[in-house]
Formats: structure tokens, sequence, C-alpha cells
């Protein structure tokens, strides 16, 4: 759950090492254990200790989760990895980190990991750190100014939330799928997940954390651009 547009509450400063090493510690991510992420068990008892600690407000810490539709294209690359190996990646609004970690573990040349939220790309750095791998942060808006010119491939995970974004989200993968450059999208089933113009490469019912999803479980699908 990854914005497109920055909040005011954003900071760019992470919480201390302790309480990450409390509440947000390093661990396999799921559904590829050799790959390690700083993740939080309970995303909102992080969050409270979060303000806590530095007594200002602060926006949820999404990035401590590694979400199942990150999970299913880390999977995905360690089984297809010609989808990134030699390729420059671009991990648009990228929490975390975790599919661009696995696109350079699978033999991606460059990685751009692109956020709004600049704690999500200090996570990313750290998690990169902790695969030892290198990802290229960039905290710009790119809806508004277009994609590195040496991208080969963009990687969208869980951003179809809000149907004016996700409108505006699609055109612009539309526009990179146009100018030659390959788009996969991972989609747990949000509500303006693309229904039309995509590929369906995988679907996998993956269990989820019923506090942050308001489910036991979400299908997520690995999509593809057409065209």
């Amino acid at each position: 759950m990854r914005q497109l547009h920055p909040s005011p509450a954003h900071a760019g400063s992470l919480p201390s090492d302790e309480l990450l090493s409390r509440l947000a510690p390093i661990a396999p991510v799921p559904l590829r254990p050799e790959l390690l992420a700083h993740q939080a068990p309970d995303v909102f008892a992080l969050w409270q200790a979060w303000e806590h600690e530095i007594r200002e407000k602060r926006d949820v810490p999404y990035w401590a989760v590694a979400w199942p539709a990150a999970q299913v294209m880390a999977r995905y690359f360690k089984d297809h990895p010609e989808w990134v190996r030699g390729r420059n990646v671009l991990d648009l609004g990228c929490g975390g980190g975790v599919a661009g970690i696995a696109a350079a573990k699978s033999g991606a040349r460059r990685i751009y990991g692109n956020d709004i939220d600049p704690s999500a790309l200090e996570m990313t750095a750290r998690n990169a750190a902790a695969n030892a791998v290198e990802v290229q942060l960039d905290g710009s808006n790119l809806l508004e100014r277009g994609w590195p010119e040496d991208t080969g491939i963009i990687l969208v995970g869980d951003l179809f939330y809000e149907r004016t974004e996700s409108d505006i989200l699609f055109d612009w993968l539309q526009r990179a799928r146009r100018n030659g450059i390959a788009v996969l999208v991972a989609d747990s089933s949000r509500p303006f997940g693309p229904k039309t113009g995509v590929q369906v490469l995988v679907e996998e019912i993956v269990q989820t954390d019923w506090d942050l999803e308001g489910a036991v479980s979400r299908k997520v699908r690995l999509l593809t651009l057409e065209g």
C-alpha cells in the first residue's frame, strides 16, 4: 500500500535502530526466503512506537511490509530471470524495495528504486545492503516527468487504489510500453487494478494480515501490458 503523491507527514527519517530491531527486524521474505527485508509483524505497533519516539506525526510505515504483490513478483524473477537479466529496472513505488532487490538478484544490470516517501527510500537502501545489492534511489514523482531514459522494464506492485490515480498510472505505463519498455504489474485484487490491455502471467492466493488487508488472503495477479 503505497502512495503516488506525498503527504506533509513524510520527513525522511526512520525509527531508531533499536525500534526497528524490536518491531521490524530483518527477516526472510516469505515467498522468497533467501531474500531479507525489515518486516513488522504489527505495522501499527511500529507506527505508534515511532511517533512516540520522535514525538511527531508520521504516515503508517507501510514500507515495513513485504506485500503479497512484491512477494509473488520476487519469486517469479527467481523462476523467470529472463524478464530482468541484463536490463535496467525501475521499481515504481518501491516501498521497502523487495521487487527491485529480487530483480537485482536475478541479474538485472541496474535498479532504480522510486518512491515519493523518503522513509521508504531509506528502508530500500537498508534492505538492499542486507542483500548485498545496489539500488539507485529516486524520490521524484515520475508520473510527472517520465521514467529514466535507459529503463528496460518497469515493476509496479499494488498501486491501483484510487480511480483517478489509477487511470493516470495506467496511461503512463501504456506510454512506456509504446516506447518499448516492458511492464510487469503485480496486483492483489485492488479496486482499480487493470482488467484490459494486459496478459495474466500468474495468479496465486497469498496469505495476508487481517489488520492490514481486512482479509486472510489475497489473489495476486502478475500481469504484463500487451503490445
